[in-house]
């Protein structure tokens, strides 16, 4: 991967993810201010709760590295995976109306967040209105997002759910000023198959017919895209941008 500085101790100032997390937009002073009430936690460990369904809402988190899935079961006991988190994304905005989370989120992989107490994040967008507005930005992002999820399930194909899900990881990557046509990325090919409606088999089948075109091959947390255009044409994403694709993940 390309050199995002992204270290555990670092600054919001200093960090890389900066201008696609909180500090988007903020001078200096402001993302210093900012600073000032983010709290620094040990990193999750593998299959480490961030929270879980029933908590109360106190803080939201912006990953600053590894992968977080945020997922719930049903009346029946079937597991519901809902996203993916990746680095600069934030956690937990779901749960601003209710105060209670309604889903859990559990790191993938070793995993840091920043923690943004919401009482102080709050006092603090008084003073700084631009950091109100990256809350409602964050908040606009996952209504589209689960909007655009729904819009995969219901009208696109196995085939095509699946290679928009691994090209709008990429975008994702992309986004990030990582490299995005080879990349680690920390998730079971079972919990893709619960998020996309698919059957892990469906899943298996599909990845090693990709494999077997030369178009994208995943194994052992490593993907590799070896043809964009192939992947990007069957996910229907030939004339979009990050804006579109990478938003269904």
């Amino acid at each position: 991967m390309a050199h995002v500085k992204t270290a555990f101790n670092a600054s919001c100032l200093n960090c890389g993810l900066q201008k696609i997390c909180f500090p988007t937009g903020l001078s200096k002073q402001e993302m210093d201010s900012l600073d000032h009430i983010v709290q620094r936690k040990a990193p999750l460990q593998k299959g480490q709760m961030l929270f879980s369904s029933g908590d109360k809402f106190t803080s939201l988190y912006a990953v600053r590295a590894g992968v977080i899935k945020v997922y719930s079961f049903s009346d029946g006991g079937e597991e519901v995976v809902h996203g993916f988190y990746l680095p600069g994304d934030v956690v937990g905005v779901d749960a601003l109306a209710s105060k209670i989370h309604l889903f859990n989120a559990m790191a993938l992989d070793v995993t840091s967040v920043c923690t943004l107490p919401f009482k102080e994040l709050s006092d603090l967008s008084q003073k700084i209105p631009h950091l109100s507005h990256q809350v409602f930005n964050i908040l606009s992002k996952e209504v589209v997002d689960g909007r655009l999820h729904s819009e995969l399930l219901m009208k696109k194909n196995a085939d095509q759910r699946i290679a928009q899900f691994l090209w709008g990881m990429a975008e994702r990557f992309k986004n990030r000023g990582y490299h995005y046509l080879e990349f680690r990325l920390s998730i079971l090919h079972r919990d893709v198959a619960i998020y996309l409606g698919l059957t892990p088999e469906t899943v298996s089948r599909i990845l090693a017919k990709l494999h077997q075109d030369n178009v994208v091959t995943w194994k052992k947390k490593e993907v590799q895209i070896h043809d964009e255009m192939a992947l990007r044409t069957l996910a229907g994403c030939t004339e979009c941008d990050s804006s579109s694709c990478a938003k269904v993940v």
